[in-house]
C-alpha cells in the first residue's frame, strides 16, 4: 500500500524525502519548506512464468501445449500477465493541508499507480484480467427495478479492458471493448501484436459503458510500451527507438514513462454528501477516507476545478524529478487523466523563496506560478504524437495535452538548478478548455556542471551523432533530414505512408463517401450527450467502413469542444480550418498537427478538422467517442464496424442472411 506522492510502496528508500528543495519563507501562506517528494516512473509489470502455471492447473492447456507455451515465453515469442482489479487503501498528498488524505480506490493490484507493460512487435501478448471488486445489488437497475437507462453511469465494479492505440484485433479476446468483466470474474486477453506494429507510447484503461470515467478517475490506467529495434534500411523505415536508443534510462524506454491523471477522491458525510470547507472546496477530517463513487457529485463538469485536487504525474503530487543539466531526455507524456486539459510548461525557478507550501485557492496556484516559475522556458521537442513518430521534430514551449493524448518530447536542461513544470493558462480562446488558473504540477532539480546555450542544436547534434552507428548510406539519410533547411525531420521513422488526393478520389469513385461526425452538447437541464444528434444506443450500427479502403472524415463541435478518440486505426491529419474564416488554423491547441497521425484530437468548436485513415487487416466491431470519458458514458459514442467487401466491392454484413 503505499503513499501518493512519497512512494515508498516502490520499495526504495525515502531518505530523499526529507531534503529541503526550496527554502519557503517569502510569502504568508508559506510556512516551512516542503518536502520533496522523489518523482519515478510506474513500475514495470513482470511476466508470470508459464512452467508454474502448467504445473498448477494443467487443465487448462491441451497435452501437446504442456512446455510449448514455457518455449515461446523463453523465446520471446509470447508474454503472459496477471493484472489483478481491487480496492487498494493509501494516501494522498494534499497541497491545500500539506498533510496527506488516506483513500481507498479501484486500482490495478497492490498499488494506485498502474505498472507499465511493455511488449515488442510480433509478440503474443495474454492478460489474465482479475475482477475482484463486489457484486452491486441495483447492477443496472432502478431503485424501484426498472432497467437503468444505457447512458445513466452504472455497474461502477463491471469492466473490462481497452489498449488505447494499439494497431490489434477489436474482435473476440483482443481489444474487445463491447465485453463485460463483471465482479468476481476472470478473464484472459490475448493480443497478437503484428510484426509491423509501429513502436511507441500507448496506454490501457478501462472502457466498459457506464463504468469507464468512474474506474479510470479512480485511478485504473497505465502506460503500454511497444519497444523498437528495428532500424531504418535503404529500402525501409525503422523505429524512433533505435535513434533515441543512447539516451534511454538504465531501467529502458519503460523509464521514460510520464503518466498524467487526475483523481477526483472525495470524503462524504453521514448523508452522503462531500464534505467541502466554506469556499466548497472539498476536504477529509482525521479518520475520514477518499473515495471515488458518486458519479454525479465527482464529475459534474464544475467539480475538478472546485474540488480543489491535484494533477498527477506517476502518482505523485508535485512530485521531483532529479536529472542532469546538459543531457538529452525523453519524456513519454500520456494524459490519462478523465477531463481537464494540461498545458505543459518547464521553466526555471526564478526566485526559490515564492514557492508555497499550504496552497489553499486557485488564486495561491496562479501567484505561486508567477513568482516562482518566471524564469527561462525550456523548449519541448515533439517527436511523436499518440504514440506515431511526426513527419519532423516540433518544437514547442507549451504542450497542449487532451484526455487520451500522448506527446513524446526530446529535452535538455540548460543549467543546473530547479525547474517548475506547470500546466499553465490557456492559449487557445476556447472556453471549454481554458484553464483559469496556472498550476505547478511537479519540480525537476537539475543536477551537474554543463551548460548549454543552444537547446535546438544541441538536440540536432546529438541526434546526429546517434545516427553514425546506422550503416554509411543510410547514416546520410537521416543526418541530411535532421539536418536540412526546413527543420529536424525525421522521415526515415515514419510508420505510416501519407494518404493522398488520389487515393481518396479513387475510393469515393466505389462509394467511399466522406464521413462527418459533430459533437453536440444539448442546453437542456441536464444536457444530453450526443454525436450527430443522437445519443449512444448499442443495437445500432452508427457506422460501416470497407476494409482496404482509404477515407476521409470531417469532425467539429457545436457547442462545446470535445477530443474525438477512435479505436484501431489512426488517421491522418489533412487540415483544420475555422468555421467563420474559413482559414486553416494553426496555432493555439492546433499548432504543428498537420499531417501527423493520431488517434485523438480536440474538435474545438470553431474548428472543422478534415483526417483520412486506411482500414487496415481488421475487420470487426468497435466504437469512436469523446475522450471525455464521463461524456461518452452519457452517451457520446458510436459503434464502427469494418466489413469485407464482396465481389462488386459493396459491403458485405456479417452474419449468415
Amino acid at each position: 500500500m503505499g503513499d501518493l506522492g512519497m512512494e515508498p510502496w516502490r520499495g526504495r528508500s525515502i531518505a530523499m524525502a526529507a531534503l529541503l528543495l526550496l527554502a519557503g519563507c517569502g510569502t504568508a501562506t508559506a510556512q516551512r519548506a516542503e518536502l520533496v517528494r522523489e518523482l519515478e516512473p510506474p513500475a514495470v509489470l513482470s511476466a508470470v512464468p508459464q512452467q508454474a502455471r502448467d504445473a498448477a492447473d494443467p487443465r487448462g492447456y491441451n497435452l501437446l501445449s504442456q512446455g510449448a507455451l514455457a518455449t515461446a515465453i523463453r523465446a520471446g515469442r509470447e508474454l503472459h500477465y496477471d493484472l489483478p482489479i481491487q480496492y487498494t487503501t493509501g494516501r494522498i498528498y494534499n497541497p491545500a493541508t500539506d498533510s496527506y488524505d488516506t483513500v481507498s480506490l479501484r486500482s490495478y493490484g497492490d498499488a494506485f499507480m498502474a505498472p507499465t507493460i511493455v511488449m515488442d512487435p510480433g509478440q503474443t501478448v495474454r492478460i489474465n484480467l482479475d475482477n475482484r471488486l463486489d457484486p452491486e445489488p441495483l447492477c443496472g437497475r432502478q431503485p424501484d427495478g426498472q432497467p437503468m437507462p444505457i447512458n445513466q453511469p452504472h455497474c461502477f465494479n463491471d469492466t473490462n479492458l481497452h489498449s488505447h492505440g494499439l494497431w490489434v484485433s477489436p474482435t473476440g479476446n483482443s481489444d474487445n471493448v463491447l465485453l463485460t468483466i463483471k465482479p468476481r470474474v476472470k478473464f484472459q486477453y490475448e493480443y497478437n501484436v503484428p510484426e509491423d506494429h509501429p513502436a511507441g507510447t500507448f496506454w490501457y484503461h478501462p472502457h466498459k459503458h457506464g463504468s469507464t470515467a468512474m474506474q479510470v478517475g479512480s485511478g485504473m490506467a497505465g502506460a503500454l510500451v511497444v519497444r523498437g529495434s528495428r532500424p531504418p534500411t535503404l529500402v525501409g523505415n525503422g523505429d524512433l527507438d533505435t535513434l533515441l536508443s543512447p539516451f534511454a534510462p538504465a531501467g529502458g524506454v519503460a523509464g521514460e514513462v510520464m503518466l498524467i491523471q487526475q483523481i477526483p477522491y472525495a470524503c462524504f458525510n453521514n448523508k452522503g454528501e462531500i464534505k467541502t470547507d466554506a469556499r466548497g472546496r472539498w476536504i477529509c477530517d482525521k479518520g475520514d477516507i477518499g473515495k471515488v463513487e458518486n458519479f454525479a457529485a465527482q464529475f459534474d463538469f464544475r467539480a475538478w476545478k472546485a474540488s480543489g485536487r491535484y494533477t498527477m504525474f506517476n502518482g505523485v503530487v508535485r512530485g521531483t524529478d532529479t536529472l542532469q543539466a546538459g543531457q538529452l531526455y525523453r519524456w513519454r507524456l500520456i494524459h490519462a487523466g478523465v477531463e481537464e486539459t494540461i498545458n505543459l510548461r518547464i521553466r526555471k525557478v526564478s526566485n526559490p523563496a515564492r514557492r508555497l507550501t499550504r496552497i489553499t485557492s486557485a488564486r495561491d496556484q496562479e501567484a505561486e506560478v508567477k513568482g516562482l516559475c518566471a524564469g527561462a522556458d525550456v523548449t519541448q521537442y515533439e517527436v511523436a504524437v499518440d504514440g506515431l513518430t511526426r513527419p519532423s521534430i516540433y518544437a514547442k514551449t507549451v504542450n497542449n495535452l487532451q484526455p487520451g493524448y500522448r506527446s513524446d518530447i526530446l529535452f535538455v536542461l540548460p543549467e543546473a538548478g530547479d525547474y517548475c513544470v506547470y500546466d499553465d493558462a490557456d492559449q487557445s480562446g476556447d472556453q471549454i478548455v481554458d484553464n483559469d488558473n496556472a498550476k505547478i504540477i511537479g519540480f525537476i532539480r537539475a543536477t551537474g556542471p554543463a551548460k548549454v546555450a543552444d537547446s535546438a542544436a544541441f538536440v540536432q547534434e546529438q541526434l546526429t551523432r546517434s545516427a553514425d552507428r546506422l550503416p554509411p548510406d543510410v547514416a546520410a539519410i537521416v543526418k541530411a533530414d535532421l539536418n536540412g533547411a526546413d527543420g529536424m525531420r525525421l522521415t526515415k521513422y515514419l510508420p505510416h505512408q501519407a494518404i493522398t488526393e488520389a487515393e481518396i478520389e479513387r475510393w469515393q469513385k466505389t462509394g467511399v463517401d466522406p464521413i462527418d461526425i459533430v459533437f453536440n452538447l444539448t442546453d437542456e437541464s441536464p444536457s444530453r450527450y450526443l454525436i450527430n444528434g443522437k445519443a449512444y444506443d448499442p443495437a445500432v450500427m452508427n457506422q460501416t467502413l470497407l476494409l482496404g479502403a482509404a477515407q476521409e472524415w470531417r469532425l467539429s463541435s457545436d457547442r462545446v469542444s470535445h477530443p474525438f478518440h477512435i479505436h484501431v486505426n489512426p488517421f491522418e491529419i489533412i487540415s483544420i480550418k475555422s468555421k467563420t474564416t474559413g482559414q486553416e488554423l494553426t496555432g493555439g491547441i492546433y499548432a504543428g498537427m498537420k499531417g501527423t497521425w493520431r488517434d485523438t484530437i480536440m474538435t474545438g468548436t470553431d474548428a472543422i478538422i478534415t483526417i483520412r485513415t486506411r482500414y487496415n487487416r481488421y475487420i470487426g466491431s468497435f466504437v469512436l467517442h469523446c475522450h471525455i470519458l464521463d461524456h461518452e458514458d452519457q452517451g457520446m459514442m458510436q459503434n464502427v464496424q469494418i466489413v469485407l467487401p464482396g465481389t462488386d466491392g459493396k459491403p458485405v454484413m456479417p452474419g449468415h442472411h
